[in-house]
């Protein structure tokens, strides 16, 4: 119950409790007859409300114990009030308050029949009389409490009893001598006459209370309550009733006292219930008929339909009752059944000669309720009912035309013999044969024949289908039949005398004239109405058989009868059709709906309206019943639209009284009705283009017919059909087609329907009436062709239309084609749109309609701002006009929130997607959508037309809305506020939102019709606004907007803690709490602090055990915990401890930004709480160190590409997205409190030295563990942070000592000089405010250097100087801003000095090397070594090498340092060096790999060292080099690599299986295993070592899996007999081989050794072009493993330091070519090292694509290659007719403004980028069409690498472009060098080279290892010129200048056009 209804229920208690009491001291005689107290505002009576019930409840929850205290006459306020007690009574929740409420309404029935109530016009309002609504009310209420509690059931039933009695005894005082005196002039309120019609009334309440709540009374019970009632119903009570009812008809003017009974005997008469002794006997058996239902219904089940409708479908059995007081009341049932019938008998002819036609109807009630509780007890036990009783009744009735008139009783009758035949099978049999006739020859009404074919079909259900059948046909053959039957008027044949065991086998068994049923003579003259009755029989007995055969037959029988007897019947019978069509099949359905077109056509020909109405409403009726769910629905839409289409088409008859068009316009209208009732059934699922892709294009063309044929809105066809046509365009999509949206050619170019009646004179006539339309674009319109005039009109009809219905916002879509965008087309299009806004604007000023108002014009209108920035132009403008246009005429409608809060919306969507480009480079998002405002806009990936768009909308929407600030200044600002208030700001830059500034900038201004505030003179350039008042309103509307805040309800935050006992315990304080702080007691205070103090340890606990907390409870608890420190006047440790302990706790980027939000709150606030805060934090900051958390986290470390798995796999954008954010994740907490601590260092700094001296120790504690912390790109700028931070309290601390301050310098410059002690780091991911923001603190960080130079720059004593370190810190400071610089800018590096100081150009002389690498080795060893990577210098890289084999022991940590140690071969000066190798870092295993190989003479040091290396990784990573690994064999004199395989053989069976592979492929020289490879014994000597080495379940493992592969593989050398045979041949003998192959367990295909084949496409074997091999396809169903890493949101990593992985397995389809005959080996090269290349590209984050399929070698001339999913060759596009590449991705994903068109070229582009750099540094040759593929997604990917790095095709350089970059790549690329996407690609390119320039060594070792395979593309100079092209010798920008020269020569280069040309003339190659 709300509080408003415990408030009032409150108030009438109190006022009920008060009165009873003055009431209670009356005389008894007062006592006697008294009701309720009278209030002063009643609740209407029958008014069941939630108030209502409060109402009651509070009366009787207070009501005095039972007496019956009524007023002589209550008036009717009075009886609300108990009528409302009645109400709540079955609501009411536990028994005491039933049985106190029991008590009080008992008397008040008992009495009930005798009150005398006052009268008032009010009780016209209690219907039909107050003594029947109130006695009613007062039992049903006493019913329900009695029902619901079984304890109080024996008071119920005494009431109950007693009012029996009591209105017994007053009945039988009473006769009809009483009202003998007719001149009797006064009848007083409480006389006989009142007593009889109070009596009778009250009487009629009790029957149908008693109805309802008949489970109230069990059998006994039900017995005895009828043999009491109807004991009271004496004969002489209904005689005086009947006496006194004429007294009172009688009555005239002079007799006071009757007026107002008879007003109520006309109202009972009205209602169709005219008081009479036939009313209370028609109620009673109501009461029978309820008895009677409990018993036919199984037990305790509840039926909510009327007993017979449930017997009709209920699955019946008659059964012998157990229980025999059932027994009794069925038989006490029956004969009060039988005792009615006897009384109605005798009482017939007196009701049909004198009767009144209600009395009629009412003894038609008695009786039908007499048959159905005859029929239950029949249906209960048929020897308790003899049902031959009943079927005699119901004969009688049937058989006399006055009964049978009454629809109620004939269909009681009905639907009783219905159920009768459900029960006897004989009887069925009869009445499918008599049923028929008494439908044709019985003279029914349309409802009751209806009924009777309901029973029919019901009766036929039972009987074979053949029944059904021969019924049908019996009914049908009458509408052809004229004769009459010789036997008509006898109905119902004679019953046969059969006896009891079979009583129904011989009713309506017998039929004089057959089957055949004839007209009576009657109906010869006038058979319309029989044949009606007919029709809907056949219609009714097939809709309720539900047999789609039925169906069609009925409706074949029907339609065949069209034409044969007159129209009349003809219109029924295509009315009964639409009936049966909905319930037909399919094909049927089509039939009816074509037939339904042909009455049309041949209707209007001859001008017959009867048919053409009868179409019409059969087409409405179906439209109507058919639900949009149905097949059936689309089948009629379908329809309905071709059939519009098709109209005037050809010319359709030959008629000369009516033109073809006009015909055609006539037919069409008689379409829109039922297609507009079809589409407006479910407005939210009924758009058409929702069923099929085709039905928006039927809608489009319906609509251009339609207007071609004459309808708009000046034509009589328009205006008559005005309703219909608005239906249809409300629901209708624009008139442009969607497939052609993102084309080049426009739909009305090539729509046909648009060039129907073309012709001078048709053409002139739609030019006229659109100029009528359009007048200001007359001339434009003169200029249009037939179509796109006919075009222009219908769009006008339809969105003006659409306007008046409620849309004004469709019409923006039309500009989306490219042909309406502009020109003559365009104009007139902008004139339609905004006409419809027009049209909807002036609805919504003229003020008559409400659905046009401003609440949803706003609607409209945030659809139009949405426009206005949308990814074309013209929309824009377009959508800006319409706004204008709003605006303007109503302005009030940017008053309301829709509208303003989407502008808002709008502008921080449009920030987000301009920002978009800085925050993740090279990809963009196309769709924007508010989390607030139901608003989304799709945006092109021009980031320079996104900015415009922006701008342009500012302007705009700053217009927009200072043009309604003028008018609604206070409306608007109290918006603004209120946008502000509910904002809550998420976002990584989220500290800017353009909607809220703009939000603040509007609410700051000074409205122009402020004339006070206008009148101050500005001063100057002050901005003098009104932001201060703004935000006072603001601050005031969030203190009340949280009314239950801090400051007035200090202790409801306790509540947010857990429910035990703490909970408990303060709840029960929670009354001496206020008291406490009402007396103003501290003791509040003190409390408040203890138990929050409980409360915030609990939360820490929980954060600390890693149990769930919400971001929400710890906000509120934190936010309360603050609130309360803010107010305290001592210091209060523990909950400071907390407040800043539960979010480093957390330790998320949510938790930190809250807690310094709150710390920053309180320290403000409560400035005593500084220092205490700010040690807590320092304590949890050195805690986060220590167990590296955060920025400190072992999570963070990045590895080296070759130091992690290398995966076979196309790239993948979102995991680089997910490491990206994990990594923010673990680093954003420290960056915020690094934020914080600086801003509260510079604030402070001056004003306690305390706080120096906190800083200083935390920077120590800091600085001293940053050194060893991981190095993440990400991080760079949090590290550069720490050393700002350092740098700026070491300049402005005021307390620190000489030496103090040279420690700290020295620590933070040692701090700053870790970062380049690991290899150089370009940037993670795309986010260029990343980069700008670390430049700016790189820069910051010089600048202080300098700042700072002086302190330590000279020794003192033992302190040396600092002065080496701090130059050294700036050289790499310098390097590292050039460098950010050259990623940041790789093509406009002149903008580098808007972000850097100018300190970043300085560079590393040959003369200082030696100075800074001597402070560098002292330094930290590891520092010097990573010089050599940052700096190309040959002296360094010397001098270090030097350290190097001087020091070796203080290097071991660094794998680095052991390269520039060894070099690429064993040089002559290591020796003794050699030792430590057992202790230094293991390099990657590819370097490893290299040191087995001759060039480190197998020496014994170094080959240990790379067992050790190559054992220290994973299996997982090592197995990527296994072509390597296998190529070292041949070196392996000790027979280390032997080992390794064998060993490593164990623990991945995979792995032991391509080693075989690979080693099986090695061992010959040639394809054909002719020329052994000089390694040949020795990889046989491993193979079978390897294998004997396997365990049981490895070998069987093996066994399966090679078993398997060769049976594949076999199929080759199978297929070779059949090379000159057809391709269908050959393809049949594949999958004839592929059917033999069963299917292992476990087994894989060697180029998918990560998935499990589980099955094969038996039939996808293909054979590939081969002149004398036989490669072949075949696709294989494979499940994988995929682990997602989960990002780290608390900013920890688990033990092992790796993300949780969370492995799930997913099946796709495979399709691999198993070649024999081709060498793969060199292809399995080139695929490894892409693949290596896509690892370089993830290390550093580099959104480009490349995809390395798989290639594995199995043996000589062997192998498997993995087919590139969903691509294309560009060879097959030319193939296809395709005129270049850029017409391919048009006709694939559209026009170029299209977003599809956009995803997939910037798709190419990242793929372009990385296959170019690929291309140039491998060397890839032979790039014809033919090797290139387009993916599904437009990526570019390369194949077939048979020529790479030294060798060409022919041994002729054609291709001597670094990379193939065609005008047609360019083309899809923008088609400009200036272009963005071309200016991508350009970055990307560069990016990606210089990325890889950082692993060339390591890249080359793949190819080392591989030299002397034997592979053709190997030349003695392949790794020199590999290393050439890396331009190692270069800087960063001189790299990436040359690789912007690179691209420029390879788009100007004429070699790859002459090599495309020459594969034309040679394979025929197109290009």
């Amino acid at each position: 119950m709300s509080r408003r209804e415990q408030n009032l229920a409150s108030s009438i208690a109190t006022y009920f409790q008060e009165n009873w009491v003055i009431r209670g001291k009356l005389s008894g005689a007062t006592r006697s007859r008294s009701l309720l107290p009278s209030q002063r505002d009643p609740l209407p009576a029958h008014q069941d409300t939630p108030t209502s019930r409060s109402y009651a409840k509070s009366a009787y929850q207070i009501s005095p114990h039972g007496a019956s205290i009524l007023p002589t006459k209550p008036r009717l306020p009075e009886l609300e009030v108990l009528l409302a007690l009645c109400k709540a009574a079955p609501l009411v929740g536990n028994v005491e308050t039933a049985e106190q409420l029991l008590k009080q309404l008992s008397p008040y029935l008992v009495e009930s029949h005798s009150q005398i109530i006052s009268p008032s016009p009010g009780l016209r309002q209690l219907s039909p009389s107050p003594w029947e609504i109130l006695t009613s009310s007062l039992a049903s209420a006493l019913l329900a409490i009695g029902l619901k509690y079984a304890s109080l059931r024996p008071a119920v039933t005494s009431a109950i009893e007693q009012y029996i009695k009591e209105w017994t005894s007053v009945a039988s005082s009473i006769s009809a001598d009483q009202f003998d005196d007719d001149d009797r002039v006064e009848y007083a309120a409480d006389g006989e006459l009142a007593n009889v019609m109070s009596l009778s009334m009250s009487l009629l309440g009790f029957l149908d209370a008693a109805s309802s709540y008949i489970r109230f009374w069990t059998g006994d019970d039900r017995l005895q309550l009828l043999d009491s009632i109807r004991s009271a119903l004496t004969e002489k009570f209904t005689v005086a009733f009947e006496a006194a009812l004429s007294v009172v008809r009688n009555a005239h003017s002079p007799q006071r006292g009757l007026k107002d009974w008879k007003r109520y005997g006309k109202h009972y008469a009205a209602m169709g219930r005219p008081l009479g002794s036939m009313l209370l006997h028609e109620k009673f058996m109501q009461l029978v008929v309820a008895s009677a239902s409990l018993i036919a219904m199984p037990s305790g089940q509840e039926v909510q339909e009327p007993i017979l409708d449930y017997l009709c479908k209920a699955n019946l059995m008659s059964k012998v009752p157990r229980d025999p007081s059932e027994v009794t009341l069925l038989e006490g049932l029956v004969q009060i059944a039988m005792d009615e019938m006897e009384r109605l008998q005798n009482d017939l002819d007196y009701l049909q000669r004198v009767g009144s036609a209600w009395q009629q109807r009412l003894a038609s009630a008695v009786k039908g309720n007499v048959l159905v509780t005859f029929l239950c007890c029949a249906v209960r036990n048929e020897d308790v009912a003899d049902s031959d009783v009943l079927v005699t009744w119901l004969e009688n009735t049937l058989t006399d035309p006055v009964q049978i008139a009454d629809t109620n009783l004939a269909s009681v009758v009905l639907k009783s013999l219905a159920v009768l035949a459900r029960l006897s099978p004989s009887l069925a049999a009869g009445l499918s044969r008599s049923l028929p006739r008494v439908i044709v020859q019985g003279g029914l009404d349309s409802r009751t024949a209806a009924v009777a074919a309901e029973c029919l079909a019901s009766v036929l259900k039972n009987l074979p289908q053949d029944a059904i059948i021969t019924t049908l046909y019996s009914l049908g053959n009458v509408l052809s039949s004229g004769s009459v039957s010789e036997h008509a008027p006898n109905l119902l044949l004679l019953r046969s005398s059969t006896n009891k065991p079979h009583r129904h086998t011989g009713l309506y068994s017998h039929q004089t004239a057959g089957s055949a049923i004839s007209l009576t003579p009657s109906d010869i003259e006038e058979p319309s109405q029989v044949y009606s009755t007919i029709i809907q029989a056949v219609g009714g007995v097939a809709r309720t058989c539900k047999d789609e055969k039925i169906t069609a037959l009925a409706l074949s029988m029907l339609i065949q009868k069209i034409g044969r007897v007159n129209r009349t019947v003809d219109a029924k019978i295509i009315m009964e059709s639409a009936l049966l069509g909905i319930h037909s099949g399919s094909s049927e359905l089509r039939s009816l709906l074509k037939l339904y077109v042909k009455l049309t056509h041949d209707a209007l020909i001859e001008d017959d309206t009867a048919t053409v109405d009868a179409v019409l409403h059969a087409r409405n009726s179906l439209a109507r019943d058919i639900q949009p769910s149905s097949t059936a629905f689309e089948i009629c839409l379908v329809h309905l639209l071709e059939t519009i289409i098709s109209k005037g088409d050809a010319h359709e008859n030959a008629n000369s009284h009516i033109p073809d068009t006009e015909l055609a316009a006539r037919e069409i209208a008689q379409l829109l009705a039922p297609l507009a009732i079809l589409v407006s059934k479910e407005p939210e699922n009924t758009e058409l283009g929702k069923y099929r892709d085709n039905i928006a294009s039927l809608q489009r063309d319906a609509w251009f017919n339609i207007v071609v044929h004459g309808f708009n809105f000046n034509s009589q066809l328009g205006k008559k059909y005005h309703l219909e046509l608005r239906t249809l365009a409300t629901f209708s999509q624009p008139l442009i087609a969607e497939e052609r949206v993102d084309q080049v050619e426009s739909d009305v170019e090539l729509n046909t329907v648009l060039r129907r009646g073309k012709g001078p004179e048709h053409t002139v006539e739609q030019k006229q009436n659109l100029i009528k339309l359009l007048p200001s674009c007359e001339t434009d319109i003169k200029s249009l062709n037939h179509s796109e005039v006919v075009f222009l009109n219908t769009a006008y009809l339809v969105e003006d239309l659409r306007a008046s219905a409620g849309d004004c916002t469709k019409a923006l879509a039309y500009f989306l084609d490219p042909k309406l965008r502009s020109g003559a087309m365009g104009n007139c299009m902008l004139a339609i749109a905004t006409s419809s806004v027009k049209t909807y604007v002036s609805k919504t000023v003229s003020g008559s309609s409400p659905q046009f108002s401003t609440p949803f014009l706003a609607q409209q209108l945030a659809t139009i701002f949405a426009g206005c920035c949308h990814r074309i132009t013209r929309v824009q403008d377009v959508a800006m006009q319409c706004a204008d246009i709003i605006i303007k005429e109503a302005p009030s409608t940017l008053c309301q929130k829709t509208a303003l809060f989407t502008i808002l919306e709008l502008l921080s969507i449009m920030w987000s997607s301009c920002l978009e480009c800085e925050t993740d480079e090279y990809e963009w998002t196309s769709t924007f959508t508010s989390s607030r405002e139901p608003v989304s806009v799709e945006l092109s990936d021009d980031y320079d037309l996104r900015r415009t768009t922006l701008n342009t909308f500012h302007k705009k929407a700053r217009s927009w809305v200072l043009q309604v600030l003028s008018l609604a200044p206070l409306d608007i600002k109290g918006l603004l506020q209120t946008y502000l208030s509910e904002y809550d700001d998420e976002g990584a830059y989220g500290h800017v939102s353009l909607g809220r500034s703009f939000a603040l900038e509007m609410g700051s201004i000074i409205p122009s019709t402020d004339q006070r505030l206008g009148a101050i003179e500005r001063h100057n350039d002050l901005n003098i606004n009104t932001a201060s008042d703004f935000i006072a309103q603001y601050t005031t509307r969030q203190e009340y907007r949280f009314i239950d805040g801090l400051n007035d309800q200090d202790e409801e935050w306790l509540k947010f803690g857990n429910t035990g006992s703490f909970g408990i315990k303060t709840q029960r304080r929670s009354l001496t709490d206020h008291r406490d702080r009402l007396t103003g007691r501290s003791s509040f205070v003190h409390r408040s602090i203890e138990d929050a103090t409980k409360l915030l340890t609990d939360l820490e606990s929980r954060t600390l055990n890693q149990k769930q907390v919400s971001i929400a409870e710890l906000r509120d608890i934190l936010r309360r915990a603050a609130a309360l420190l803010c107010r305290v006047k001592c210091d209060q440790t523990a909950i400071v401890q907390h407040l800043v302990g539960i979010p480093f706790a957390v330790f998320t980027k949510q938790s930190i930004k809250l807690g310094i939000s709150l710390w920053m709150s309180v320290i403000k606030e409560n400035p005593r709480m500084e220092s205490r805060i700010l040690i807590a934090i320092t304590e949890n900051w050195e805690a986060t160190v220590r167990r590296k958390r955060g920025m400190f986290s072992e999570a963070l470390r990045l590895l080296d590409p070759f130091y992690v798995k290398q995966e076979f796999a196309p790239s993948d954008k979102d995991a680089t997205v997910k490491r990206q954010q994990q990594a923010y994740n673990i680093i954003a907490p420290h960056f915020r409190l690094l934020q914080f601590l600086s801003s509260h260092f510079n604030a402070t700094r001056l004003g306690n030295p305390d706080i120096e001296k906190v800083y200083h120790r935390m920077l120590h504690v800091t600085l001293d563990s940053i050194k060893a912390s991981p190095v993440h790109p990400l991080a760079r700028e949090a590290h550069f942070h720490i050393v700002l931070l350092g740098l700026r309290v070491l300049r402005h601390c005021t307390s620190l000592r000489e030496n103090f301050k040279w420690r700290l310098k020295d620590r933070i410059l040692t701090a700053g000089l870790a970062w380049f002690a690991k290899s150089p780091k370009w940037s993670f991911g795309g986010n260029r405010l990343q980069i700008k923001a670390e430049t700016h603190v790189l820069a910051d960080v010089q600048n202080l250097l300098q700042a700072i130079s002086h302190i330590g720059s000279k020794a003192e004593g033992p302190l040396k100087s600092l002065q080496g370190k701090q130059e050294l810190l700036s050289l790499l400071v310098a390097s590292e801003q050039t460098r950010l610089m050259v990623w940041l800018f790789p093509l406009d590096y002149e903008k580098k000095h808007h972000f850097t100081s100018g300190q970043h150009s300085k560079t590393l002389t040959e003369n200082a090397i030696s100075g800074y690498l001597k402070t560098a080795w002292a330094e930290n060893p590891s520092l010097a070594v990573h010089l050599v990577q940052r700096f190309q210098s040959r002296k360094l890289f010397e001098d270090v090498r030097w350290l190097l084999l001087n020091f070796p022991q203080k290097v071991l940590n660094e794998p680095e340092s052991l390269e520039i140690l060894l070099g690429v071969a064993l040089p002559s000066d290591v020796s003794f060096q050699l030792k430590y190798l057992l202790y230094w870092a293991s390099v990657n295993p590819i370097t490893a790999v290299t040191y087995f190989l001759p060039a480190y003479e197998n020496h014994p040091f170094i080959i240990q060292y790379a067992m050790k290396a190559l054992e220290s990784h994973s299996v997982d990573i090592t197995f990527f080099y296994v072509p390597q690994i296998v190529q070292t064999l041949r070196y392996d004199g000790l027979g280390y690599v032997e080992r390794y395989i064998i060993e490593t053989a164990k623990f991945s069976q995979l792995f032991a299986h391509q080693i075989i592979w690979n080693m099986k492929a090695n061992a010959y020289k040639d394809e054909d295993s002719q020329i052994p490879d000089p390694v040949k014994p020795t990889l046989d000597k491993v193979t079978e070592s390897l294998i004997s080495s396997f365990a049981k379940s490895d070998r069987l493992f093996y066994e399966r899996e090679f078993s398997f592969f060769n049976e594949v593989t076999g199929i080759s050398g199978k297929l070779r007999p059949f090379i000159k045979s057809p391709k269908a041949e050959k393809k049949e003998k594949i999958e004839e081989e592929l059917r033999k192959i069963k299917l292992e367990v476990g087994v894989y295909l060697p180029s998918n050794p990560d998935g499990v084949v589980i099955g094969i496409d038996r039939k996808s074997g293909k054979p590939l072009q081969s002149h004398a091999k036989a490669p072949y396809m075949a696709t294989f169903r494979i499940r994988k493993e995929k682990s997602d890493l989960v990002g780290i949101e608390a900013g920890d990593a688990t033990p092992n330091g790796d993300a949780d992985k969370h492995p799930s397995s997913y099946e796709v389809w495979q399709s691999a070519i198993f070649k024999v005959g081709d060498d793969c080996r060199q292809d399995v090269l080139a695929l490894q090292m892409i693949a290596a290349f896509r690892g370089i590209f993830n290390s550093v984050g580099l959104d480009v694509y490349v995809f390395p399929y798989r290639v594995t070698a199995t043996a000589p001339g062997c192998g498997v290659i993995d087919v590139l999913p969903n691509s294309i060759s560009r060879d097959m596009l030319g193939r296809e007719a395709v005129n270049g590449l850029y017409d391919y991705f048009v006709s694939k994903y559209g026009g170029e403004d299209s977003i599809r068109f956009q995803e997939a070229r910037n798709n190419f582009v990242k793929s372009m980028a990385a296959y170019s750099v690929i291309s140039y540094l491998l060397q890839f040759k032979d790039r014809h069409n033919g090797n290139i593929m387009i993916d599904d997604a437009g990526h570019i990917l390369h194949i077939d690498f048979g020529f790479c790095f030294d060798i060409a095709p022919g041994g002729v350089k054609f291709e001597r472009a670094p990379f193939k970059l065609t005008s047609e790549m360019v083309a899809v690329m923008g088609g400009s060098t200036t272009s963005q996407p071309y200016r991508w690609f350009e970055e990307l390119c560069i990016k990606s080279f210089l990325a890889c320039r950082e692993q060339c060594e390591h890249l080359a070792h793949l190819v080392i290892a591989m030299l002397d395979s034997g592979l053709p593309c190997f030349k003695p100079e392949t790794i020199q010129h590999f290393r050439e092209r890396f331009v190692l010798d270069r800087t960063e920008r001189e790299a990436a200048d040359f690789m912007r020269e690179l691209i420029r020569k390879s788009y100007s280069s004429n070699s790859t056009k002459v090599y495309d040309h020459f594969q034309l003339l040679t394979n025929g190659i197109p290009y």
